[in-house]
């Protein structure tokens, strides 16, 4: 899945778009054109993607890098806190899968 965007600021959305959910509603919005709807909109979003960001970052060695997906003010600093929320719970998720290592999985090949 790709997706290209921008983080918040104090008082817009971040900008998102992604190939297989497209481009959100609230995506860049101002913080005063944020309806009932549009928040419920961003706390689903905010909840299958952060956990998603959270288990991809951790996965690939770069906890912390998407974290601040929000700024901490906007709309009251609330998606800020859901996002670090879900963000956490999806580096668990993967720290609490007991993988194999590769070399385990895949053994070495003598060349």
């Amino acid at each position: 899945m790709g997706y290209i965007g921008t983080f918040g600021t104090a008082t817009t959305a971040p900008e998102h778009h992604c190939n297989t959910f497209g481009t959100p509603s609230w995506s860049g919005k101002h913080e005063d054109d944020f309806t009932s709807v549009l928040e419920q909109e961003l706390r689903e979003f905010i909840k299958r993607e952060a956990k998603r960001y959270g288990n991809n970052d951790r996965v690939q060695n770069i906890v912390g890098e998407n974290q601040n997906f929000f700024n901490e003010h906007f709309l009251s600093g609330w998606p800020h806190a859901l996002w670090l929320e879900y963000y956490q719970l999806g580096m668990e998720e993967r720290a609490s899968l007991n993988m194999p290592s590769f070399d385990e999985v895949w053994p070495s090949m003598p060349i």
